[in-house]
């Protein structure tokens, strides 16, 4: 499988998600900030797929 920007962002926005409600669930967060660690940790997860995806096909070439 070819890592492409748009694979990328996938995989980090779902991983980002992911991981962004897990925590929230583990410090019982109430509903707003649910939301926003979800938010947040879905856009950096975003933007470290896309900067994962440019370094690696840097390295192939």
């Amino acid at each position: 499988m070819k890592l492409t920007k748009e694979l990328g962002i996938s995989l980090g926005f779902l991983a980002g998600t992911t991981f962004g409600s897990g925590i929230a669930f583990l410090f019982r967060l109430q509903s707003v900030e649910v939301v926003a660690s979800v938010s947040l940790f879905g856009i950096a997860g975003a933007i470290a797929g896309i900067i994962t995806a440019v370094i690696l096909r840097q390295r192939q070439h």
